[in-house]
C-alpha cells in the first residue's frame, strides 16, 4: 500500500510539474509555425483518471489505458484498461486492478499486449532490479489478463516488431529493454537514456523512442545493431522543455508524439521537420492513429492527457 500511496504522490506530482512547464512552453513553438490548416481539437471525454496510452484497431476502436481508474469498492492507485467503440459510444472496461498500467500494443493474434509497473518509483528500481511487466488482454473482454513477461524496467512505452519481438521503455532508465519472440529478456538492448514511447517502422528496420527528460528529442536506434542509436528529430530551444511522451508512426513514415509538458502534438515528417498540430491541451501523454472508416477513424488524431481527457484533432493524418 506504502509504494502505491508513493507512485500515486509522485504521478500527481509529475502532472502538477507538466502544468507548470506548461504555462511557460505552451503558448511558445518549438521553432515552426503550428499548422493553421487544422481544424481545432475536439474533447471527446474528460475525467477519465491518469491516462497513461492510447492504440486503435483496424475496427476503428479505440483503447486506453487508466492509472487511476476504480470501480466501486475497487482501490485506487491500480489501473485499468478501456475501450471505445465510438466517440459518444460506451465506456467498456475491459480489466482493472493493474499495478501502473503503461504501454500498449497488439499481439500477433489481436490481443492487447499492456504493460504494468509503469510507475516512479518501479522504474528508478527497475535500472539494478527490474519487477514491471507485460499481460495480453482480450479487446473483447473475455477473460482475466494473462501475464507474459516480467523483469522489465518500466514498460512505459511498448512496441512490437513484425517478427514479434517487443521492446518496452523506462522514462527514468538509461535503456530500453528487449523481449525475443521466444520470451527471452535483455534489460539492457539499447541505450537510450529516459526512452518513453516507441515506434517502429514499417519495415522493422527501425525504433523511434522519445527522450523525456533533458533536452526532449526523439532518438532511432538501429534493430538490426542496436549499438547504432542517433538523434533523429529535436525541437528549438523554446521546446527543449517539452517532455515529449507517447509516440506513434503513420504508414508514411511521420511520427506523431504527445509533447504533455508543452500542451502540445507535434508531427515529425521524414525529413525531420517538427511540426505541432495542437496547443494548450492539459498534459497530453500519448497519441494514436485513427483506422477504418467509422468509429475513430483514419484520416484523425487522438491524444489522451494526464487529466483524463480524450481529444481528437481531425484531420491531422491526412
Amino acid at each position: 500500500m506504502a509504494r502505491d500511496l508513493i507512485g500515486r504522490i509522485a504521478g500527481e506530482a509529475i502532472a502538477v510539474g507538466t502544468d507548470v512547464v506548461s504555462l511557460v512552453l505552451g503558448r511558445q513553438s518549438p521553432g515552426v509555425p503550428l499548422d493553421q490548416s487544422l481544424a481545432e481539437p475536439n474533447l471527446l471525454r474528460h475525467g477519465l483518471g491518469m491516462l497513461e496510452s492510447v492504440i486503435v484497431d483496424d475496427r476503428g476502436r479505440l483503447f486506453f489505458t487508466s492509472q487511476t481508474w476504480a470501480l466501486t469498492g475497487e482501490r485506487r492507485g491500480l489501473g485499468a484498461v478501456l475501450r471505445l467503440d465510438q466517440p459518444d459510444g460506451e465506456l467498456v472496461v475491459l480489466a482493472t486492478g493493474i499495478n501502473s498500467p503503461g504501454g500498449l500494443a497488439f499481439g500477433a493474434s489481436g490481443r492487447l499486449i499492456v504493460g504494468y509497473g509503469d510507475g516512479p518509483v518501479s522504474g528508478l528500481i527497475g535500472n539494478f532490479s527490474p519487477r514491471a511487466g507485460i499481460v495480453l488482454v482480450d479487446p473483447d473482454g473475455g477473460g482475466a489478463p494473462e501475464p507474459q513477461s516480467v523483469r522489465l524496467g518500466m514498460a512505459n512505452g511498448i512496441a512490437r516488431a513484425p517478427d514479434g519481438t517487443i521492446f518496452a521503455s523506462n522514462d527514468l532508465g538509461t535503456h530500453i529493454d528487449r523481449i525475443a519472440p521466444d520470451g527471452r529478456v535483455d534489460n539492457r538492448w539499447a541505450r537510450v537514456p529516459s526512452a518513453n514511447g516507441l515506434a517502429i517502422d514499417a519495415q522493422g528496420s527501425y525504433l523511434y523512442a522519445c527522450q523525456t527528460f533533458g533536452w526532449t528529442q526523439i532518438a532511432r536506434v538501429e534493430i538490426a545493431n542496436p549499438t547504432h542509436v542517433e538523434r533523429w528529430a529535436r525541437p528549438a530551444v523554446t521546446g527543449m522543455l517539452a517532455m515529449l511522451d507517447g509516440l506513434t508512426i503513420d504508414d508514411r513514415g511521420r511520427l506523431f508524439a504527445a509533447a504533455n509538458g508543452a500542451g502540445q502534438i507535434w508531427r515529425i515528417e521524414t525529413d525531420r521537420t517538427i511540426t505541432p498540430l495542437a496547443r494548450g491541451l492539459r498534459c497530453p501523454s500519448a497519441v494514436a492513429l485513427g483506422r477504418g472508416p467509422t468509429g475513430f477513424r483514419t484520416g484523425n488524431v487522438y491524444a489522451v492527457t494526464f487529466h483524463g481527457d480524450i481529444v481528437e484533432l481531425p484531420g491531422a493524418a491526412l
